[in-house]
C-alpha cells in the first residue's frame, strides 16, 4: 500500500518539525555561549586553502563536533532519531515499492557527496581565480564542514544495519545514518550561519526534501532524522572565517602613515 497524498504531506511535516527542532535547539544557544578562546589549532585554519585544510584544519574540525551547540544538536538528533524508531516499521511498509517519480531522482542526485563536495570545491578555484574572497571563504568552510560530516556518517555506517530492501547489511554500507540527508544538512547549516535564516528556511527546506525522497525503500525513518542531525552538527563544528585584515593608506593635515584593520573574528 502506498502513501497517499495527505499521508504524505503528514510525513513531510512531521519531518519537518523533527529536523528543524533539531537544528533550533542547537543554534538557539549560539548567543548565549560565550566564545571559546581562541588557540593555535583555530588560528591555524584563518588563511588556509583547498589543500592544507586536510592537513591543518580537519583534526581541529572533528574535535568541534564534541562542543557547544555541535554536540547539543547531536544529542537533540538522537532523541528525535530514538523516538522515530517507534515509525520505522510502518515507514518502511508503506514505502516498500519504490516510486518512479522524478523528485526521487532529484532527491538523490543533490545528495550525492560528487554535488555536496564538488560545487564548493569549484566555487573555490573559480572565485580564487576572481579574486572573491568571502566566496573563497564560503567554499573551503563547506568543504570542511562536508569532510566532518562524511567522517562521522561513513564511521556510523560500520554499524550493520541493512537497509530496507535488504535482508543483511553491506559491510560500510549500512543504512544507519541517511548520507545524502546529512549532507544536505551539513550545507544548510552553512549556509544558515553565514547569511541567517533568509537563506537557512529554503536551505532548510531543500535539505528536507533530500531527506523524505531517501525514505523510498532507501533508508528508515530514524536513519534520515539522525543524519540531518549529523549533518547540522557538521555545520556548527566549524568556526566561521572572520573578516581579512585591510592595509590602506592614511593621509590627513600633519599625518601620513598606514591604516590597518582587523576585525574580530566570527563564531
Amino acid at each position: 500500500m502506498r502513501f497517499s497524498f495527505r499521508e504524505r504531506c503528514a510525513l513531510t511535516t512531521f519531518v519537518v518539525a523533527c529536523l528543524c527542532t533539531a537544528a533550533a535547539s542547537a543554534q538557539g544557544t549560539t548567543e548565549l555561549t560565550p566564545p571559546a578562546s581562541e588557540d593555535h589549532s583555530t588560528s591555524v585554519c584563518d588563511g588556509y586553502r583547498l589543500v592544507t585544510v586536510f592537513f591543518r584544519c580537519i583534526p581541529h574540525d572533528v574535535s568541534g563536533i564534541a562542543q557547544g551547540d555541535a554536540l547539543r544538536s547531536l544529542a537533540v538528533g538522537g532523541l528525535l532519531a530514538g523516538g522515530s524508531i517507534l515509525l520505522d516499521d510502518e515507514v518502511r511498509k508503506k514505502m516498500s515499492e519504490p516510486d518512479q517519480d522524478t523528485s526521487i531522482e532529484v532527491g538523490r542526485y543533490l545528495g550525492e557527496a560528487g554535488v555536496q563536495f564538488g560545487a564548493p570545491a569549484a566555487a573555490y578555484f573559480i572565485s580564487r581565480a576572481i579574486g572573491n574572497q568571502d566566496a573563497q571563504d564560503l567554499s573551503i568552510m563547506i568543504v570542511r564542514t562536508q569532510m566532518v560530516n562524511a567522517i562521522l556518517t561513513r564511521g556510523l555506517k560500520l554499524i550493520p544495519r541493512a537497509r530496507p530492501y535488504q535482508d543483511t547489511a553491506t559491510p560500510t554500507k549500512g543504512s544507519f545514518p541517511s548520507g545524502h540527508t546529512s549532507a544536505a544538512f551539513a550545507t544548510a547549516t552553512v549556509f544558515q550561519r553565514k547569511w541567517g535564516w533568509k537563506a537557512g528556511v529554503p536551505a532548510y527546506l531543500v535539505a528536507t526534501f533530500i531527506g523524505v525522497t531517501r525514505l523510498e525503500n532507501v533508508h528508515y525513518l530514524s536513519d534520515v532524522t539522525f543524519g540531518a542531525a549529523i549533518g547540522v552538527a557538521s555545520g556548527l563544528a566549524i568556526k566561521l572565517p572572520g573578516p581579512h585584515p585591510t592595509v590602506a593608506p592614511l593621509i590627513a593635515p600633519g599625518v601620513v602613515g598606514v591604516s590597518i584593520t582587523i576585525g574580530s573574528p566570527r563564531s
